[in-house]
């Protein structure tokens, strides 16, 4: 029974979004009656001139104020003022005006003259139809039956009363042919009910089946993210059962890649290792499974904007970071690496000692609350309880691999702290460190070049303890890094004492600039050698295998 309650508040739901749609239409019929009353209007002109001049005139001031009632309805539902009132009226006015002609025709032209007139039935038949659109199936029968007696009465009252209908003969003008016709009216009424209510469950229907297909099982996909070789990220709500609403990410593969045994394993083992991940400086997983042929997994949403993004807009726009953003940005992905490195642990409580090795700028949000999240540990590998705490799979992105990931040798948690801190110099001096015109360039870059002091591109850190951060986090021999996130960690929180930690709204007034910064391509090449102080990187020789 609550499913069917739950159906039943789904349908309600969507009826109800389907009446607020149809007043676009109730505008839409405001200006087709508008139309058709300047048809009036012309058409009274022409009887007034060539065929009645009384009748012209009478129907020409029927018209024009017909014109006038729906000008002003049309103006206030196009601002949403008195909503209601017009929409209820405007049936009323309709219903009116088929009457209102026939007794005009009777008064000027006689009894014979309205009885035989084609246009009262045709404004009748209009009248059943506009209320049959409007997709709501009582108002085409409630027209038909109140069009039918509206008709009778104008029989009785108005033309049945003219004198010359007393010397006219034939079926067509007694009493039975007028019950007829009413009776035509209101069955013409009855069809239009049965037709709205048909359409009216078609469209419910069709949005119905749309509305599944949007869901995704318990989830309403919205506008794409990200997109890759093997999946796309989406914006998307979380609506299960209850009426509540989660906004979440959902990252979902391709069809094709859902066919291949393999990759599913892998895509299953990536959610099952992020789920361990519980920390705030972690993206959350929240849900993983097969909906339509097609494998998903649900993620927490950040609403905010990523390193990279930030990086380039502070670039175009000639905005430098503060350093002491760039201290906090740092210590606390040092803070949701510490955990996955050291103390995330499996089911049965074994530590995971996961390696994320995919770290970019790209993988790092920062929301508007000024929360740091690492996301993506799709590639991430979990080394758990093995001796070498070591892995020799080459992954993640070029720029930003260690140089014994670049060169093949196998590598630890230590290449993810030479992520973090090429991240930390990216901020610093908004040029991608390692980035060359070509991979091969790149490739050689990682492996024999040595990251200039930040000072040399921002004169004003000078002096000061960031060329030692940098050059001990990004020295090429693993040795002589920072050992452990927690002490990367630690030497950011002693340069956050020196700079000052920064004050949540100092970081949201910080964001909203950078938001506000055209999001304008820049060239991706690595620190102008002009800007340096020493005339060219240093370079190394490779080192023998």
């Amino acid at each position: 029974m609550g499913n069917a309650g739950g159906s039943r508040g789904r349908g309600s739901l969507l009826f109800a979004e389907l009446d607020a749609e149809l007043l676009v239409f109730e505008r839409a019929a405001t200006r087709v009656e508008q139309g058709f009353s300047v048809v009036g209007l012309c058409m009274a002109a022409y009887v007034g001139l060539f065929v009645a001049p009384q009748m012209g005139r009478a129907l020409a001031i029927g018209a024009t104020c017909v014109l006038a009632w729906f000008t002003v309805a049309n103006q206030m539902l196009t601002r949403k003022r008195a909503v209601p009132f017009f929409s209820r009226a405007n049936p009323i006015v309709e219903l009116l005006l088929p009457g209102a002609t026939l007794v005009v025709i009777a008064r000027t032209q006689g009894a014979a003259y309205a009885l035989g007139s084609w246009v009262p039935p045709l404004m009748f038949a209009l009248l059943v139809m506009l209320a049959t659109f409007r997709l709501k199936p009582t108002l085409p029968l409630l027209a038909g039956v109140l069009g039918g007696a509206e008709y009778l009465l104008v029989y009785f009252f108005f033309v049945r009363t003219e004198p010359s209908l007393g010397f006219l003969d034939g079926a067509l003008y007694r009493v039975p042919m007028q019950v007829v016709r009413a009776a035509s009216i209101v069955v013409f009424g009855a069809i239009g009910s049965f037709a709205s209510a048909g359409l009216r469950n078609a469209v419910g229907n069709a949005a119905r089946k749309e509305r599944a297909r949007d869901l995704f099982g318990k989830y309403r996909i919205g506008a794409r993210i990200a997109g890759g070789g093997m999946g796309t990220v989406y914006e998307a709500l979380y609506c299960p059962e209850g009426g509540f609403e989660r906004k979440v990410a959902i990252k979902r593969i391709h069809p094709h890649l859902a066919m291949d045994a393999r990759f599913v394993t892998g895509f299953r083992n990536e959610a099952e290792l992020c789920a361990r991940l519980a920390h705030p400086n972690i993206v959350a997983v929240l849900d993983f499974g097969l909906v339509d042929d097609t494998y998903f997994l649900a993620m927490e949403y950040v609403d905010g904007i990523d390193l990279l993004r930030v990086r380039k807009r502070c670039k175009a726009a000639g905005i430098a970071i503060p350093s002491s953003i760039v201290a906090l940005i740092g210590r606390e992905v040092c803070e949701g690496l510490s955990y996955a490195h050291e103390r995330a642990v499996d089911g049965s409580g074994k530590p995971l000692r996961v390696v994320h090795r995919d770290l970019n700028p790209a993988n790092v949000l920062v929301s508007r609350t000024g929360q740091i999240k690492i996301s993506d540990f799709g590639v991430a590998k979990a080394l758990g309880e093995s001796k070498s705490h070591e892995t020799r799979n080459f992954v993640g992105k070029m720029p930003y691999l260690a140089p014994e990931q670049a060169r093949g040798e196998a590598f630890d948690a230590r290449a993810d702290l030479f992520a973090v801190g090429l991240l930390v110099w990216e901020l610093l001096c908004l040029y991608p460190t390692f980035q060359r015109e070509t991979d091969a360039q790149t490739l050689l870059g990682v492996m024999n070049t040595v990251a200039p002091p930040p000072s040399s591109v921002r004169a004003e850190l000078a002096g000061g303890p960031w060329d030692a951060f940098c050059a001990k986090a990004l020295a090429p021999d693993p040795e002589r890094r920072f050992q452990t996130a927690g002490e990367m960690s630690m030497a950011l929180a002693r340069l956050l004492e020196l700079e000052g930690v920064p004050k949540l709204d100092e970081m949201a007034t910080f964001l909203r600039k950078v938001e506000e910064a055209p999001d304008a391509p820049v060239a991706e090449a690595s620190a102008p050698e002009t800007n340096l102080e020493m005339d060219a990187p240093t370079v190394k020789e490779p080192r023998s295998e």
